[in-house]
């Protein structure tokens, strides 16, 4: 049977569940570059996404607990910007309500913000609300609603539309019906949502990019026996509503985060519960051309539940928490990296 979300949070927080594990193939051979410290957030934040939006960074909301916090987290509806010109994070108008794990994508010139989770616990924690939320530049604004309860889920933006693709499903408050393939399209312009082909593997917790107009989502966890990390790569053609299983990546991991730069996906952080919990610091770099994944420098601080951007040139890792699950030390850091190719 699926796990409900609490079942699923105290597996994690006991390190019982297993890692499912790949061996590392077909690496390609990359020019090394490293991690660089850049600016911290204005707050420590995790299970936080973001996007890009007038040549900026945004992130959105997430959630804050310290090592002492007896797990127990406050959600946030904070909203944060980086301008790479300025070198500099800005704080701007919150969420019209506190939600951690709400994803972002920006169309047209808009961000939007979908669903997430509400509490102050494990317990009580997870309860979804399906709210959308758009962010003009001034202020963020309730616009609609989801219309299939869809969380940790990878919001996607390509031709004027978002996707949102795999994720749990959550009916009712606290409860998950476990992961899932599930595969919503908003159509910003109608303001109206469909359905597209599901992904071949349902998972929750996965990242993803788009590259030359294509979905690539990547790696992810099953909860419906135990908790399994896991490394499926898979690529979604909006034109043909047809997806293609890719080369794995070679680390299976949950709650990692991803961007696309030059042509190239890259992967990076994500938790495992085996062997007592931790998180990973790998880097990825996936060649859609050669379909081949290349090792790359580690981050300085391993993370999960972070977000995972792209904008001039690199890479940026922000936030996060630097242990498995949730309460432990909510980060404020941000790393950046510059691929050498």
């Amino acid at each position: 049977m699926p796990l409900s979300r609490r079942r699923f949070l105290s597996l994690g927080a006991l390190g019982t569940a297993a890692l499912a594990v790949q061996p590392r193939h077909a690496l390609s051979s990359a020019l090394r570059a490293e991690w660089q410290e850049g600016p911290a957030l204005p707050y420590a934040t995790q299970e936080v996404y973001g996007t890009t939006w007038n040549e900026q960074l945004v992130v959105a909301g997430g959630l804050r607990s310290g090592a002492d916090s007896a797990r127990r987290f406050t959600t946030l509806a904070g909203t944060a910007l980086f301008d790479p010109a300025e070198g500099a994070w800005t704080t701007g108008p919150r969420l019209p309500a506190p939600r951690h794990h709400i994803v972002l994508a920006e169309a047209d010139g808009t961000v939007y913000g979908f669903g997430g989770f509400v509490g102050e616990t494990l317990r009580a924690g997870f309860q979804f609300r399906n709210d959308v939320y758009a962010f003009d530049g001034e202020q963020w604004a309730r616009i609609g609603a989801m219309p299939t309860p869809l969380g940790e889920t990878v919001a996607l933006s390509t031709g004027g539309r978002i996707h949102l693709v795999t994720g749990s499903l959550h009916p009712t408050d606290g409860e998950s019906q476990g992961a899932a393939g599930t595969h919503l399209v908003y159509d910003p312009d109608a303001d109206a949502w469909s359905t597209a082909r599901p992904a071949p593997t349902p998972r929750s917790s996965a990242t993803g990019a788009v590259i030359d107009g294509a979905l690539y989502v990547a790696a992810g966890r099953r909860t419906d026996d135990g908790i399994t990390n896991l490394g499926v790569l898979e690529r979604y053609d909006p034109e043909a509503d047809s997806w293609t299983a890719l080369r794995p990546l070679p680390q299976p991991s949950g709650g990692l985060a991803g961007a696309a730069l030059e042509g190239r996906l890259y992967v990076f952080g994500g938790e495992y519960f085996s062997e007592g919990g931790g998180v990973y610091e790998h880097t990825w770099a996936y060649d859609p051309e050669a379909d081949t994944w290349s090792d790359m420098p580690p981050m300085p601080t391993p993370r999960h539940g972070l977000a995972g951007l792209a904008l001039d040139g690199r890479i940026y890792a922000v936030g996060g928490n630097t242990a498995a699950g949730i309460g432990a030390a909510t980060s404020p850091v941000v790393e950046t990296f510059a691929p050498a190719h």
